[in-house]
């Protein structure tokens, strides 16, 4: 019977995906402040908002995994140090959404071992998806394996030896780990892997069994969920596969922050080429690089950021405010960056990018973050000749490129 652990062998996929999210450090109150694909987008502990810990935990999980540590060599380590800061115990806390104090668990050996766990089966669902993703061409089914004991949740111990293809969208929500100690695990297969097991006698089904659900309120955000009986609230997504999408959004920042403007257009439109892109556009999760900044806008802005980011937030306010807006459209917005006809400030740190063809002018609005570390697309639509005229005779408007006449 296959059993589902993680794999002692040198985690390199982990790693890379667990340093990634550690760009992102966020504290946060309750672990509803930062929901599902959040998590995987960013690293975050549960009431350390307040406390100077986070960087603390990021650094011993990141040491236990790069170590293949265990969590009581990780607890051991890290006790003392969360102890002399204050963040241990039951203490009373004040909620920042209310501003009501109430008494919180922070610290302990329990929540350190959740955290542990979490953070550990997150890192390496999202090395496995990578390594999903780079063999899918020869191994292009994954196979749910559950250990089946007693601890196993009926829903999941249904789903053992359930073999999909790798890009079914039952794996947007049915994907390891499913809840709070999910111990179940996914694994690749070739078609004549799947030969093999059946002729040995396995149990294999590739029919999906009918999901009960439920409903399910955020208290914090108001926002209700529609969440399979069997996952735990918050990991209805696929951990595995944004994981792994962060660490390669990472790796082509890091190759941007060094590269010519002139190498940004391939190195971003090869990532929005991709089938993770167009699956980003068609059901937002995390975020993805998109264009290319002009050095222009880098200079007036005085930001350090060589990509714009487009987030899943504004990429669900695309798809209700423009639904006329293709994958083809969004797939040309590396070029708008690179070779755009006009560029013009609108504010202190809006920009305008226009850029026309084929007869008909894109329109995208960017807005780099206050630090200058980011910066992030808030709006992409086609404009009229009008809509271009208005915005040029706007008092506020700086222009930074002007190619009409090119």
């Amino acid at each position: 019977m296959a059993t589902a652990q993680l794999i002692p062998l040198p985690p390199e996929d982990a790693i890379r995906v667990l340093l990634a999210r550690g760009r992102q450090l966020s504290p946060t109150f309750a672990w509803q402040d930062a929901y599902a694909a959040d998590h995987a987008a960013m690293f975050t502990v549960a009431k350390s908002a307040g406390f100077d810990v986070l960087q603390d935990i990021f650094n011993a999980l990141s040491k236990a995994l790069q170590e293949r540590r265990t969590l009581r060599d990780f607890a051991r380590e890290l006790t003392p140090l969360l102890q002399a800061k204050g963040w241990w115990g039951r203490q009373m806390v004040t909620d920042p959404l209310t501003g009501e104090q109430r008494p919180a668990q922070l610290g302990s050996q329990r929540r350190l071992e959740t955290i542990f766990d979490a953070n550990m089966r997150v890192s390496y669902a999202a090395g496995h998806w990578a390594g999903f993703e780079r063999n899918k061409r020869v191994r292009p089914f994954l196979r749910y394996v559950a250990i089946r004991d007693d601890r196993t949740r009926p829903e999941h111990w249904r789903r053992h030896n359930l073999v999909l293809p790798i890009d079914h969208p039952y794996w947007d929500v049915w994907a390891p780990p499913c809840g709070w100690n999910c111990r179940c695990t996914l694994q690749s297969l070739s078609q004549r892997e799947i030969d093999r097991l059946l002729a040995e006698g396995e149990d294999l089904r590739f029919e999906p069994p009918a999901d009960e659900r439920k409903s399910w309120v955020n208290k914090r955000t108001g926002e209700v969920r529609d969440i399979p009986v069997g996952i735990d609230p918050g990991w209805d997504y696929n951990p595995g596969r944004i994981g792994a999408n962060v660490a390669i959004n990472e790796a082509l920042a890091e190759k941007a922050a060094g590269a010519p403007f002139e190498l940004l257009e391939p190195l971003v439109a090869e990532r929005v080429r991709s089938d993770a892109f167009a699956r980003f556009v068609a059901k937002p999760e995390g975020r993805m690089p998109v264009m290319p900044i002009p050095p222009a806008i880098g200079e007036a802005a005085g930001t350090e950021a060589r990509v714009a980011i487009l987030s899943a937030d504004t990429m669900q306010k695309q798809l209700r405010r423009h639904p006329e807006m293709t994958l083809a459209d969004y797939r040309s917005l590396p070029s708008i960056g690179a070779d755009p006809t006009l560029v013009f400030r609108d504010g202190t740190n809006t920009f305008i990018l226009v850029k026309l063809a084929d007869g008909r002018w894109r329109y995208v609005a960017a807005k780099t973050t206050k630090t200058g570390k980011a910066a992030f697309v808030t709006s992409f639509r086609y404009a009229s000749d009008e809509n271009i005229r208005r915005m040029l005779a706007r008092e506020s408007v700086e222009i930074l490129i002007d190619r009409r006449g090119s």
